[in-house]
């Protein structure tokens, strides 16, 4: 992480339903989390939470607005989340979910069905990949060998190159998607020119006239 970098926390959490609905706050897209307690205001959260009961999980991206380091059991310790407008329907998502309603919910947005090779720094480790759709928010791969854990952080750049610059993503999902064939779902969380070179990316990638995933 460069001097002046914001830190970028992943956790995975499943919460009761009242803890949940508790917590959000829809009318200031915020989010209290009971985790975190050791971030820092500004630091940015991607966290796959799900509701105890439900089998439907979700993916909220963030940026820490307030930390309790210290609480009581009326107010636990932990972070309120300034919820990304592009997870605003995720959060929601979750709170209908939470109050036992019928759900009908797309995480991702629309994608198309495109090869593009990619280079992925997880773990210290480069793994040339191979894209199997993409969008402007992310992407899913084929994966050989161990699949790596939601909400892990990786980074990422075009094998190609065609951007210098490196953008972060977080996985979202993996899945074995047959005998042998492994998957991996990543969200692209990058800013300035890696997002607008991502961005190109996808537009190229509609530009080719290929079919929607």
């Amino acid at each position: 992480m460069t001097p002046g970098e914001r830190k970028l926390y992943s956790v995975a959490l499943n919460l009761e339903a009242a803890q949940y609905l508790a917590g959000w706050r829809p009318e200031g897209g915020t989010l209290f989390l009971p985790a975190l307690s050791e971030g820092r205001v500004h630091d940015e959260v991607a966290v796959r939470i799900g509701i105890f009961g439900q089998t439907i999980r979700a993916t909220v991206f963030g940026t820490i607005s307030l930390v309790r380091r210290v609480g009581r059991p009326s107010l636990p310790p932990g972070i309120e989340l300034a919820v990304d407008r592009v997870s605003l329907p995720a959060a929601g998502f979750l709170a209908l979910a939470a109050r036992g309603e019928n759900v009908n919910f797309r995480e991702r947005a629309p994608r198309y069905v495109f090869e593009r090779p990619l280079l992925i720094t997880s773990d210290g480790r480069d793994r040339e990949v191979g894209t199997i759709n993409l969008s402007e928010g992310g992407c899913a791969v084929a994966w050989d060998g161990p699949l790596p854990m939601v909400g892990e952080v990786v980074s990422i750049r075009l094998a190609e190159g065609l951007f210098s610059s490196t953008a972060r993503a977080v996985v979202c999902w993996n899945a074995i998607g047959g005998p042998l064939e492994r998957c991996v779902g990543f969200r692209i969380i990058a800013e300035g020119r890696a997002a607008r070179a991502w961005k190109q990316v996808a537009v190229d990638a509609a530009k080719s006239g290929a079919n929607a995933a």
